[in-house]
């Protein structure tokens, strides 16, 4: 079983130490690298997935009927793709989790829904617990289970949302403790229309402790009562289910001796599964994020290469260069992030980095795709169904316009998760005076001013504190600075990258001055309240 990508010793971080005004140059250089094995091993599983997805899925048809297509989940199992972790001698391929992410953004780039699936599978489903459970009954049950080649994944949402402390649906001690019984709904599950096994979040009667069952979904009491039909990943299966009554055997509960499972607003300790649920967040997201971002800087220069205005190649404008440097830059960026994501763990503890990079990526990927429909125009706009009928090249930048857009509510919807990054940000005593920035002469001088740059902000960030708004805010600028930081220390290794470095810090900084303007915003409460409590602003109702 390989090891949770992220350092388990509370070892510096490179986010949290920006709140404390210090920009920590020597975690990230020289920036990690994969060794030769585990790129090999990732080149295979990334060619077979690509080739099994190229055989068996339309992407078009998918997202006409919003189904997968019949027998492609047997076929994943078979070839070991519901299992990319999981130890070879259980049926699985053993990689890491940076291969992993390379197989997730490898299926995104054909079939954002057929991602979404591996990575809950992988990141969500059961056999995700082989690398924090101790030996017993209950480890036993999901090693089988996964050496079967089950389907499963993990059922916390509920109607009235995942924030809350609490959760409705409710654990009921029976037969003296030896079993509960599990009442409640939970929507927005991923798998849920399909998997065999499943874990659920439950209050356990009588206290406040949210604890997790495993439940089998063919137990009497458990029922798929809808699937979710979203703007886009149409053909994700996820669902919503009704438990009524479920009798669980005690053995299925996750152990008292457990770490939290779950990462709560504020907390600045996550446990191993707490640690594990914030880096199978970031398989669903950061790769997709990148596959979708990857696919747009594709279908850019195909668009740019056949274009032309009164016979001057598109390429050759001032404004369409700076549209695909930006597009090349974002890929870059959203590339660096997840590398060190998923390989700085051994330096740094990359846990807090987590919830910044699941931003960062989604909220790129967006900007990504939204800019490469306006390069289109029309075409950006058209569906490729369309464009096909008509003889067109049938680039579905639509398709990725919708499906890009739920990486920003997956695993958290990205204003709180700015918010709850900020809270729960360990801040160690910010250095006085401040610390001198670091220099490094593999960077271009332009390089070089980006990163004393980050230094004076992280100094800056380190006095900051306040409500949610300026929280919040706080939280979406140490990303960015945490985003300048890893682009250049990638880049510093890589000096073919300075450029697209230089762009990306540029971005970064015009970003991070609109988000200095927020702060000094009016309040938004007094006109809030009016709005929801008065009929004072109806009038902006009417036509």
């Amino acid at each position: 079983m390989t090891c949770s990508p992220t350092s388990t010793v509370r070892s510096p971080s490179v986010f949290d130490e920006l709140f404390a005004g210090r920009v920590r140059w020597d975690l990230v250089r020289p920036f990690p690298r994969p060794s030769e094995p585990e790129r090999a091993a990732g080149d295979a599983a990334v060619a077979a997935v690509t080739a099994l997805l190229h055989a068996r899925v339309d992407p078009e048809e998918t997202d006409r009927t919003g189904r997968l297509p019949a027998g492609l989940q047997e076929a994943l199992a078979k070839a070991g793709l519901l299992r990319l972790m999981i130890d070879p001698a259980l049926g699985g391929l053993g990689l890491s989790w940076a291969n992993a992410a390379r197989v997730v953004e490898a299926a995104a780039r054909w079939s954002a829904p057929v991602a979404f699936t591996l990575a809950i599978t992988n990141g969500f489903g059961s056999g995700s617990y082989l690398q924090v459970l101790p030996p017993g009954p209950l480890r036993d049950l999901i090693a089988d289970r996964v050496a079967a080649g089950i389907v499963s994944g993990g059922a916390d949402a509920e109607p009235l949302g995942t924030a809350n402390r609490r959760r409705a649906t409710t654990a009921v001690p029976v037969e003296d403790g030896a079993a509960y019984l599990l009442t409640g709904e939970k929507v927005f599950i991923g798998n849920a229309p399909v998997a065999d096994l499943m874990d659920v979040s439950a209050t356990v009667e009588g206290t406040d402790e949210v604890r997790l069952f495993f439940v089998d979904l063919d137990a009497p009491g458990v029922e798929v009562v809808a699937r979710h039909e979203f703007m886009g990943l149409r053909g994700a299966e996820i669902g919503a289910l009704r438990l009524t009554g479920v009798r669980v055997p005690a053995d299925r509960l996750l152990p008292e001796s457990a770490d939290g499972w779950r990462m709560r607003p504020g907390e600045t300790d996550p446990g191993a599964l707490a640690a594990l649920a914030m880096s199978a967040r970031n398989l669903v997201v950061g790769p997709t994020a990148l596959g979708i971002a990857r696919s747009c800087l594709v279908w850019t220069r195909d668009f740019v290469g056949r274009r032309a205005i009164d016979g001057r190649g598109l390429g050759e404008y001032d404004q369409i260069q700076r549209l695909v440097g930006a597009t090349a830059a974002d890929v870059f960026t959203i590339e660096s992030l997840l590398a060190w994501s998923l390989l700085g763990g051994d330096r740094a503890d990359t846990r807090p980095d987590l919830t910044a990079v699941k931003n960062l990526a989604s909220r790129l990927c967006w900007r990504t795709v939204d800019r490469t429909v306006s390069l289109l125009g029309a075409e950006g706009y058209e569906t490729a169904r369309s464009k096909a009928g008509r003889g067109a090249v049938p680039l579905p930048v639509e398709r990725a316009f919708r499906d890009a857009r739920a990486l920003r509510v997956a695993g958290g919807v990205d204003f709180l998760l700015d918010l709850w990054s900020a809270r729960s940000a360990r801040r160690p005593a910010p250095p006085h005076p401040p610390a001198a920035p670091p220099r490094d002469p593999a960077l271009t001088p332009r390089n070089g001013d980006h990163l004393a740059f980050v230094a004076a902000q992280a100094h800056w960030l380190a006095d900051l504190g306040g409500d949610q708004h300026t929280l919040a805010t706080a939280g979406a600028i140490a990303a960015e600075l945490l985003s300048m930081t890893v682009v250049l220390a990638r880049s510093a290794d890589l000096p073919a990258t300075a450029d697209l470095a230089d762009v990306s810090c540029a971005a970064s900084r015009h970003r991070l001055a609109e988000l200095r303007s927020r702060l000094g915003e009016p309040g938004r409460a007094a006109t809030s309240r009016t709005t929801l409590h008065t009929d004072r602003f109806d009038h902006l109702t009417r036509t």
